[in-house]
């Protein structure tokens, strides 16, 4: 368990650099941005990546899915089931926080707040907050409350593109 949080915490400060950030003008012309490697879904295709996360078939024992940076959330294996974070790394992320929380208490799915050490792009946070919503369902379920978060919190629709990282 805690080599799997270290390892989660090194991937979060790694995709906190250049996965899950709002892309800035000098982001979008550099041919060395990791971004235009990932690969894009729409929200319908979200239970094929996660099927891949459950067989084992990714790198790491989660994956994230975002359109803009913002709105990036991150599916974690656990047993046999899933569970959904969100890491505020920008500004512009912080009143999602408190969003996941009241969905969390609305859905009737308990949530804590944590960390992974990373160090946020503000200055008043010393450590990045983690919302992870324990939402302890399967695959169809996940993608199903994947889909409603991305649609509710963030606005986006089933057309929206989204990068899978990592």
């Amino acid at each position: 368990m805690k080599n799997k949080i270290i390892i989660m915490g090194v991937l979060s400060i790694i995709l906190g650099l250049v996965g899950c950030k709002k892309d800035n003008q000098e982001n979008k012309n550099s041919n060395s941005s990791l971004m235009q490697f990932a690969k894009q879904i729409t929200i319908n295709q979200l239970s094929e990546e996660l099927q891949k996360l459950k067989d084992g078939k990714t790198e790491f024992d989660f994956i994230g899915i975002t359109s803009n940076g913002v709105d990036c959330i991150y599916f974690v294996k656990d047993g046999n089931n899933f569970q959904i974070e969100f890491e505020a790394m920008a500004q512009e992320q912080i009143p999602f926080i408190q969003k996941l929380k009241q969905f969390a208490n609305s859905s009737g799915f308990m949530f804590k707040m944590t960390t992974y050490g990373n160090k946020p792009q503000y200055s008043n946070e010393k450590k990045a907050p983690v919302i992870r919503i324990e939402i302890n369902s399967k695959l169809t379920k996940t993608s199903e409350i994947g889909k409603t978060i991305e649609n509710i919190i963030f606005g986006n629709t089933e057309n929206t593109k989204y990068d899978v990282v990592p």
